[in-house]
């Protein structure tokens, strides 16, 4: 299960973070309080910066060290230990 601001690398190799978003529906009593999450392609500075992070992340791992990236709204990527067993 994802969580809003974690970052992943979809299949087509592109960069994305996890995003919560209101969902309105005109005519419905509940409008805007449905909350969905959905994955926001970055643009090309972040997709370099984090084909480079990701390089670094495989070492951590690979020293047995699981931790993850995220960005938060101010653009700041900060890495975090992992919150699950799940490698993205």
């Amino acid at each position: 299960m994802a969580y809003d601001g974690e970052l992943v690398k979809m299949a087509n190799g592109r960069w994305a973070r996890f995003q919560r978003c209101q969902v309105y529906r005109p005519g419905v009593e509940d409008a805007g309080e449905t909350m969905m999450l959905i994955a926001v392609e970055l643009d090309e500075r972040y997709q370099l910066l984090l084909d480079e992070v990701a390089d670094s992340l495989a070492q951590y791992r690979h020293r047995g060290i699981p931790v993850q990236a995220r960005l938060d709204e101010a653009q700041r990527l900060t890495l975090h230990p992992e919150e699950s067993s799940a490698l993205h």
